[in-house]
């Protein structure tokens, strides 16, 4: 097994152990006199300058940009670095915001390190950046444990145990889901978003935030100036959860900058909101209205970046779309690709993701 990258790399986010404008063709990257082991992966995410990576031991590694703190590393690294403070703990979930990172355990505790200036990691209003994993304490009113977290450009949102959500950060565009009256200077640096129950999964993106819960209904709250929301754009946004989808059999919500995505259980991916770039991945006339990719069936594995995405198939077929201008598609070049095109057509890849402006595979 051997991991690839491509895409924006300014930072050294790729770990290839050099910085460079970009990468528009797959590169392997190699793991020489690294404990990382490619066939180990089990998930990577990325913000604007750094990448995660989670391997199946509960070890995370590192690499990029550590301005704020995201790495919790003591500088910035282009080369994929453990995160010595979380050695003690078996993570089982990962994700990065804009500059700032959180993690979870396999017993429910959730790590947070990097930018806290808009309270985004759920700290005190006093902590504006860490760099140091900070466990996440709330009241057991709150929650008693955490299961998955999802980090936007300035705020995230966490499924507690009781299938609940908890929202951090800012919230003037709505993407806390708090209600009209929402005010950041009002309200704690962390808030449960009142009367949502049965939450599954959740995706936050520049300033909206996506749930879907059991039972198959999706919801969305927060900017709509793209018809992210599922809702017409001529409603700037909402402060509260709206429902913009529904059906029987749906698996998970994801998130881009500007549009939404849903993929079911059985391989299918509807999405709506912007499409400038090749978002939605077809040619749509009316673009807040959630749609089916018709090119697109049997996906295994779904990523979702800042506006490209990738999706895996059944047959181990890797498909890209979307923004490209710093080859983040990876079809060698920076023409922005508008329906979904197979890449690495020569390798088995077994799975991928799509962060902020990069992209990551592994593959035999």
């Amino acid at each position: 097994m051997s991991l690839y990258c491509w895409g924006a790399n300014s930072y050294g986010q790729l770990g290839l152990g050099y910085k460079s404008e970009e990468e528009i063709a797959p590169k392997k990257i190699s793991l020489d006199g690294s404990d990382l082991k490619a066939d180990e992966i089990v998930s990577i995410a990325g913000g604007a300058g750094h990448t995660l990576i989670l391997n199946n031991k509960g070890q995370v590694y590192c690499c990029g940009w550590n301005k704020m703190g995201q790495l919790a590393l003591s500088d910035d690294t282009a080369l994929f670095t453990q995160i010595e403070i979380l050695k003690g703990y078996k993570i089982v979930h990962i994700s990065c915001g804009w500059d700032f990172s959180a993690a979870i355990s396999e017993c429910g505790k959730q790590f947070v390190w990097g930018n806290n200036s808009f309270t985004q990691l759920g700290l005190s209003k006093s902590i504006t950046c860490t760099g140091i994993p900070s466990r996440l304490q709330v009241s057991l009113k709150l929650a008693a444990g955490f299961k998955r977290v999802s980090c936007g450009l300035r705020h995230s949102a966490i499924i507690t145990k009781d299938n609940e959500l908890l929202v951090a950060g800012t919230g003037k565009k709505g993407q806390l889901g708090l209600g009209d009256n929402y005010d950041d200077n009002n309200y704690l640096s962390i808030s449960k978003v009142p009367n949502l129950f049965d939450v599954i999964s959740v995706a936050s993106g520049e300033n909206h935030t996506v749930c879907l819960k059991e039972g198959g209904i999706v919801l969305t709250w927060g900017e709509n100036k793209f018809g992210q929301l599922g809702l017409d754009p001529t409603v700037e946004s909402s402060f509260v959860p709206v429902e913009a989808f529904s059906g029987e059999k749906l698996k998970e919500v994801h998130a881009g900058w500007t549009h939404t995505a849903v993929l079911t259980e059985n391989g299918e991916i509807y999405n709506w909101g912007r499409n400038c770039y090749g978002q939605l991945g077809s040619r749509r006339d009316v673009t807040h209205k959630p749609e089916k990719i018709p090119s697109l069936n049997e996906v295994t594995h779904f990523s979702v970046g800042s506006e490209h995405s990738m999706a895996l198939t059944k047959d181990g077929k890797l498909f890209a779309w979307g923004w490209n201008e710093h080859g983040s598609c990876g079809t060698g070049d920076k023409k922005d690709v508008l329906k979904p095109t197979q890449i690495l057509c020569n390798f088995n890849v077994k799975i991928a993701f799509a962060c902020t402006g990069s992209s990551f595979a592994v593959v035999e």
